[in-house]
């Protein structure tokens, strides 16, 4: 291309900058309390984390006309995004620290921006799965632990604030969640450091931090925390990860969040027998002015396999015996669906969602109270134990969501068992390989699973089994649930009945987060497909048979055809 091209190119661009910027308003706390129909403007589309559109031009009755209306070409690397939509403007996370806006109806890139790590980013490759809009900008977390504001209208840098040293294992993977005058953000932490893991608030305006809260019991905490660790010195506590983006009450002023494993994973490789490790595999419900903890429940108690309570927590109104109450959903590895009151954490539900597990002996119905299976919890190096879900099952990144009007929750789990064994500390730094898997018991050769759970009672409604692993849930008004699976294949279901509406196969492996938006009075549905996790990779053991494609990471947007 001649420099005259090269000149139209970069006018032409500069022409649509200003003209979506022209347009552009401002992404309030109104605006998030009460998204506009059209637009997925948060992580989950809205600040309580539904992952549920009141669209409703694609119904049941008129799914099966869906035809691609425009794909996009996604940077390589690790592949789970969820884009944001807003006043007709897609905003795309990119593995590798890229963010690009684009033309929701047409896909034309608007502005693209393109950080440069420290070089100091350690593993992950490059995985951004959100991103938050809030007032005039977006925030980024990056792959070397930096978060990051942009003009929404440009793509220009506003602030770049360090937040931790990526030299000792910090890193985002997840992008925050804004309100109030705040972004909330929090870090996964690889093996390889001393890291202990933190979510922070930050002045929206200026990227400076307001307030951080470790995962681990430390000298702030009560002596009672700090004795769950069984004596272990708080140097010696780290990872805990909180991988997943959280969600906010605004009303309430509470942020919740997850949290994952201590490193090492077992209690016989940190000597520290009986220990629960305050405050891992837990939900942390914070104040969002200081990031004090209101209330708290652990989930995994003397986990000593990697169980991570790694989720999305959905935030609901719901009647449950005959009174309404706010309540917040959350879901970990071991696949029990939790519901609790969001203001003070009591206990009002739950429902298990796989054909079996073998974690706990016992959840009290009317207490929530968990009694742990001890017969499974390591005692001596050398020795192997099978745990239902494993490492790689039951419900991992897989976003749930939720639907007001089918009072219905919709989450994928994976039907999958690990065998654990117990290693010493100079073989493994975890205290365990893991790498065998099973598939489990009562799943019929099936290694997929989408369930639908009633809100209101807990009562499965139905289950959708099928050989191979299932991702993230977008359900709509429409009266539809879409997810993706590790074998391309993208699916619309019935969301009364689970019934199987549409399917079409992708380029690869669906990983992503699908999301639905309208843009000049067009509904359309958006996910992302390409190249497999390390979690698809280890699933792939289980049925060799099953030959995904790997290709090129693409974002594809469906729309209904003639």
């Amino acid at each position: 291309m001649g420099a005259l091209g090269v000149v139209l190119l970069v006018a032409a661009a500069s022409l649509l900058t200003h003209a979506q910027g022209a347009r552009f308003s401002p992404v309030t706390d109104e605006v998030l309390r009460a998204p506009s129909a059209a637009d997925w403007p948060a992580w989950r589309r809205d600040r309580a984390g539904t992952g549920y559109s009141p669209l409703e031009e694609i119904t049941g009755a008129n799914v099966g006309r869906l035809r691609l209306a425009w794909t996009t070409t996604i940077e390589p690397g690790a592949l789970e995004p969820e884009p944001l939509v807003h006043d007709g403007v897609m905003y795309l996370p990119h593995p590798g620290d890229i963010v690009q806006a684009l033309d929701a109806k047409t896909g034309t890139v608007i502005w693209e921006y393109r950080r440069r790590p420290s070089g100091d980013a350690r593993g992950g490759g490059g995985l951004n799965r959100n991103l938050a809009l809030y007032q005039d900008k977006v925030f980024v977390g990056t792959s070397d632990a930096h978060l990051v504001a942009l003009d929404a209208r440009t793509g220009r840098l506003v602030w770049d604030v360090a937040v931790a040293d990526p030299r000792q294992g910090y890193r985002y993977t997840s992008g925050p969640i804004a309100g109030d005058g705040r972004v909330f953000a929090s870090l996964s932490c690889s093996g390889n450091g001393p890291a202990r893991c933190f979510v922070a608030a930050h002045d929206a305006a200026t990227g400076k931090e307001l307030w951080r809260r470790e995962t681990v019991a430390g000298p702030g905490d009560s002596a009672e925390v700090n004795a769950t660790w069984k004596g272990l010195p708080y140097e010696r506590r780290i990872k805990a990860s909180m991988w997943m983006t959280g969600s906010y009450d605004p009303d309430l002023k509470l942020v919740y969040w997850t949290t994952g494993s201590a490193l090492p994973y077992t209690e016989l490789a940190k000597g520290t027998p009986g220990s629960t490790n305050l405050y891992t595999q837990s939900i942390l419900a914070l104040k969002a002015e200081t990031g004090e903890i209101a209330w708290y429940r652990q989930m995994v108690p003397r986990d000593n396999f990697d169980l991570d309570h790694a989720d999305n927590p959905i935030l609901a109104d719901v009647t449950i015996r005959g009174q309404r109450r706010p309540v917040v959903y959350t879901m970990g590895k071991p696949s029990v669906l939790w519901a609790f009151d969001r203001r003070t954490g009591e206990y009002l539900l739950h429902r298990l969602v796989v054909p079996f597990q073998n974690i706990y002996t016992q959840i009290d119905e009317k207490t929530g109270a968990i009694t742990m299976n001890e017969e499974i919890i390591p005692t001596a190096v050398g020795t192997s134990q099978l745990v239902c879900p494993g490492m790689r099952g039951g419900k991992i990144f897989q976003a749930k969501a939720f639907n007001p009007r089918a009072d219905a929750i919709y989450s994928a789990v994976s039907l999958a068992c690990s065998h654990f064994e117990f290693l010493p500390l100079d073989k493994s730094a975890s205290g365990v390989n893991w790498d065998r898997m099973e598939p489990m018991p009562g799943s019929n050769g099936n290694a997929g699973r989408l369930a639908a759970v009633r809100a209101s009672t807990g009562e499965l409604l139905w289950t959708h089994d099928q050989r191979v692993p299932i991702g993230s849930v977008l359900t709509t008004a429409g009266d539809l649930v879409f997810a993706g699976d590790f074998h391309r294949y993208f699916r619309a279901f019935d969301a009364q009945s689970g019934k199987v509406l549409w399917e079409i196969p992708l380029s690869g492996p669906v990983e992503g987060y699908p999301i639905s938006y309208a843009a000049g009075g067009r509904q359309y549905v958006a996910v992302s497909a390409g190249g497999g996790s390390v979690g698809q990779r280890h699933l792939a053991q289980l049925y060799p048979d099953v030959k995904a494609s790997t290709g090129s990471n693409v974002l594809m947007v469906f729309a209904l055809g003639d």
